[in-house]
């Protein structure tokens, strides 16, 4: 799975979020809905309970306030005075009007079956009918119930509670309370006679009566309860908002959270990536922030300039970088900027590198500097495949050259020769005749193996490979120098990697190749004063599918404007040479398919490095 399916998975919560969003705020706003019209509902219960207890516990009030009121009179008809029934009247008139003084009583009535007011916390309105939707016959014998009804003066509304009006339904009744009494307080051992007591007609008339259903009405003011249900209603709703809000915060947290892990997942991807991208180019690339401090230095920058990155990073150019790198970094002024340039730098590994150097400013998106990159480009390998083109286009002029020099030269040579020879024997031996023409005959010879040279070098010889091990060609060839190198007082080594494959040389070449290789090392340390030691050594290079001879010598080394030269015909340092021997030795390598490289340091010696291709 690549990472677009893993964020494509990672992210299709995402994509349905929408519908997920709206399914999910519906349904939170359901819950909130009802959770709160329950809420409501249920405080709106009990604030009804309470009213509906209030409006129960005035009736009470007033029954008992009318026992208190007709107890003189019931003992007056008990023990046979005459009390009239209208003082029973006057005094639950008064009751109610007395109870009705507080504000958040309306009023307080008594009313008959049909509806008709017997005593009202307004004396103007008895006598009236009072109409409500209800049948009092079926609420005689019922418990106290309530209904809201809307109050003609006002907007509000009024919470009526109706009961049955029974003063008296503690005791059992009026008759059975005077049978009660009457017993407990006979003042003769018989009691009182049924004539001396009071007739049933006398209570029936009254308020209370057992026989005659009356009813007792309270209107109790709701303001109290619609405010607090309206504060209850308003709470309920900021409180359900207030729910919703977190839900939907929370939700949208929830997706940006999600979002953020997701963006930072991918950015840490792509860095990842990238590092690893610019850490693999074969680029060098080198970029500074706008404080001047070096933030990227790649392993292809740290090979060509010799500078490990650990020790490059967060440090100024000026101070880490060699100079011809740190000058693009303190370029401040940018129409004096130079963009590009050619230089040569000697690596980590003693190898000069031919770099191209390009330098670019980075803006970000509000033109603001943000620092420079600095890319280096690996030309040394271009240059060695210039110089090699040049070198061949030498090599087949030098081949033509060497053809007609051969034919133009060596027939008059041949005659120059051999008229030196006859005219040296006219002459005694030792004289100065003589002489000269020994001479002449000498540097005859000597012209004609220059051009003997000059031909094999410049003729195609073919080669005749052969599967060998190479480590025996090399110790074969120093034990041909091992006389030479005793003399010098050259110590000489050999280090051969374990388990080396087959090569396919030949053998004869390669020797003469060595051998050339081995007296140049020789001859660079024979006026040292230093240590004086010549190292060979074969290793695979099984990346690059080669394998390589190193011949390292402690002589003088070779001067850095003659080490790109070393490889041309007829170009030497030694007063005897001719020149050849190098181009020779390259032109057998180049034959089997290598290459060779020189890496020097004037005063530390020299590093040959031979490559040939591996079976």
């Amino acid at each position: 799975m690549n990472m677009k399916d893993r964020l494509f998975k990672k992210t299709r919560l995402m994509f349905v979020s929408p519908w997920l969003l709206a399914a999910a705020i519906g349904l939170l706003s359901l819950i909130i809905v009802i959770f709160a019209a329950n809420n409501i509902k249920r405080e709106r219960g009990m604030l009804t309970e309470g009213l509906f207890r209030k409006g129960e516990a005035i009736i009470r009030f007033v029954e008992a306030g009318m026992r208190a009121s007709m107890m003189p009179g019931m003992l007056g008809s008990i023990m046979g005075m005459n009390v009239p029934d209208a003082d029973g009247l006057a005094h639950t008139q008064r009751l109610i009007e007395q109870a009705s003084e507080s504000p958040d009583i309306h009023y307080i009535a008594v009313i008959d079956v049909s509806g008709k007011v017997l005593v009202h916390s307004d004396p103007e309105k008895i006598d009236e009918n009072i109409e409500r939707d209800f049948n009092l016959l079926n609420s005689a014998d019922a418990n106290c119930t309530f209904h809201i009804v809307g109050a003609p003066e006002s907007r509000s509304k009024v919470f009526e509670v109706l009961g049955p009006f029974k003063p008296f339904r503690a005791r059992g009744g009026l008759r059975r309370w005077r049978e009660q009494f009457r017993q407990q307080h006979s003042l003769k051992p018989g009691g009182l006679s049924q004539g001396d007591a009071p007739t049933d007609s006398l209570v029936l008339s009254t308020l209370g009566s057992d026989t005659h259903p009356q009813f007792i009405l309270v209107g109790l003011d709701m303001t109290e309860l619609e405010n607090t249900v309206r504060r209850y209603r308003y709470q309920m709703i900021f409180m359900s908002l207030t729910l919703l809000l977190i839900g939907l915060g929370g939700w949208i947290s929830l997706m940006a959270a999600q979002s953020y892990s997701i963006s930072q997942e991918a950015l840490n991807r792509v860095q990842a990536f990238t590092g690893l991208l610019i850490s693999r180019l074969p680029v060098g690339i080198i970029a500074t922030d706008q404080d001047g401090r070096i933030r990227t230095f790649n392993s292809t920058a740290s090979a060509m300039t010799g500078r490990e990155a650990e020790s490059v990073r967060n440090g100024e150019p000026e101070a880490v970088l060699p100079s011809e790198i740190a000058r693009f970094f303190a370029l401040q002024d940018q129409s004096d900027e130079i963009t590009d340039r050619d230089v040569v730098l000697k690596g980590a590994d003693n190898m000069r590198y031919s770099l191209h150097l390009s330098s670019l400013p980075v803006y970000n998106q509000f033109s603001e500097f943000m620092g420079r990159v600095l890319l280096m480009y690996d030309l040394s390998e271009l240059k060695r495949l210039e110089k090699e083109i040049q070198r061949h286009d030498r090599l087949v002029a030098l081949g033509k050259m060497a053809a007609g020099v051969a034919h133009e030269v060596r027939n008059p040579l041949s005659s120059i020769k051999g008229f030196a020879t006859l005219l040296g024997s006219k002459f005694k031996d030792g004289s100065q005749e003589h002489e000269a023409a020994n001479l002449m005959v000498q540097e005859a010879e000597r012209l004609n193996r220059s051009i003997t040279e000059l031909l094999n070098y410049a003729r195609p010889t073919p080669l005749r490979k052969e599967s060998v091990d190479l480590g025996e060609i090399i110790d074969q060839g120093l034990k041909l120098i091992s006389s030479d190198a005793q003399v010098l007082g050259v110590k000489t080594s050999l280090d051969v990697e374990a388990d080396l494959p087959a090569i396919s040389v030949d053998k004869d070449k390669i020797n003469q190749v060595l051998l050339n290789l081995y007296l140049n090392g020789l001859q660079a340390m024979e006026h040292s004063t230093s240590e004086k030691e010549l190292k060979v050594s074969v290793h695979r290079d099984v990346q690059a599918g080669f394998l390589v001879i190193e011949v390292k010598d402690t002589g003088s080394g070779i001067l850095p404007e003659d080490l790109d030269k070393v490889l041309d015909p007829y170009f030497t340092t030694k007063p005897d040479g001719t020149g050849l021997g190098l181009a020779l030795a390259y032109k057998i390598i180049d034959e089997h398919k290598g290459s060779i490289r020189f890496s020097s340091s004037e005063g530390k010696g020299t590093t040959v490095s031979v490559f040939l291709p591996i079976l």
